[in-house]
């Protein structure tokens, strides 16, 4: 079940970068796409809820866990990814949020008083060298008009990743003190994130229309199935398992599938400092599941 849950997630979030980009270029506000997704997820996951007898009273001591779990993994980091996709091609935001893995890490070592072990400081360093080789061809070879816009995606993309990894320590420790079910973490994480971008709409005053496009209503439907319900379970599934740092190994896998869907339909360029750069990215996810007697001979 491990292994089916990894690989659901996997390629779940391999394309749901560019059907991100899909919604991001209609007409409709990318957070009024958000809501209709992650109501309709809180519906489907209530009706699933009741079939399966699930509990779907939160404890009292689960709000003070979801209230955030639902705006940093349910909202924020969402809100800020599709607004990312107007700067920066989407594998590209996928490589950057693979490194939520060692993020991760480090907010599990920092909140929970621990040492942060030596992987961490090589995972970490090897993750920025590899962004560094990853994003500089995106930087020198953009007109200087667009540079900017590159630098602020870019900048968008690592804001999302902390945001994310914050939302997945809450995650694990809410699962340690309360043993919350799946079926209800998903649902409560998604009636929340729902309320939460009903406020935010209204006050930006984006209006609730509908794109009834077929590159629109099927970027949609897959962000409500695959991306938000399959994937999420998987995830979620992968975090009460083995962990939320070790949930995250997907990462050595998405980034790549993300890129090659934006090499045919985003004109993404692989170069060979970009390759090499990714290269660096993977190995400082690689890192994390070393032991660590293999940690010693850096």
């Amino acid at each position: 079940m491990t292994l089916l849950a990894f690989i659901g997630m996997s390629l779940a979030w391999s394309f749901s970068w560019f059907a991100m980009k899909l919604q991001v270029d209609s007409f409709i506000a990318p957070e009024i796409s958000l809501f209709y997704r992650f109501f309709a997820v809180a519906i489907l996951m209530l009706i699933l809820c009741l079939i399966t007898k699930t509990r779907l009273k939160p404890f009292r001591s689960e709000w003070k866990y979801f209230v955030f779990i639902a705006l940093t993994n349910f909202c924020l980091n969402f809100i800020i990814g599709y607004h990312t996709t107007k700067y920066i091609p989407s594998g590209m935001i996928a490589v950057i949020f693979s490194l939520s893995i060692i993020t991760s890490e480090i907010f599990k070592a920092l909140f929970d008083g621990k040492t942060i072990e030596k992987k961490i400081i090589l995972s970490s360093f090897f993750g920025f060298l590899g962004l560094l080789f990853f994003i500089f061809p995106n930087l020198k070879f953009q007109k200087e008009s667009q540079i900017f816009d590159v630098v602020f995606g870019i900048s968008l993309a690592i804001l999302m990743m902390i945001v994310f990894s914050f939302g997945n320590y809450l995650v694990e420790k809410n699962k340690r003190q309360n043993h919350t079910p799946l079926f209800t973490s998903i649902t409560f994480a998604s009636s929340l994130s729902s309320i939460y971008l009903l406020l935010i709409n209204f006050i930006f005053g984006n209006k609730f229309v509908m794109d009834f496009s077929l590159k629109y209503v099927g970027s949609l439907l897959y962000q409500i199935f695959f991306a938000s319900i399959v994937a999420f379970l998987c995830f979620y599934y992968l975090i009460q398992k083995i962990g939320a740092v070790k949930a995250s190994y997907t990462a050595l896998i998405y980034p790549t599938i993300a890129l090659i869907i934006s090499s045919f339909f985003e004109n993404f360029e692989f170069t060979i400092m970009g390759c090499a750069g990714l290269a660096l990215i993977l190995l400082a996810l690689a890192l994390e599941f070393m032991p660590k007697k293999f940690i010693k001979i850096f």
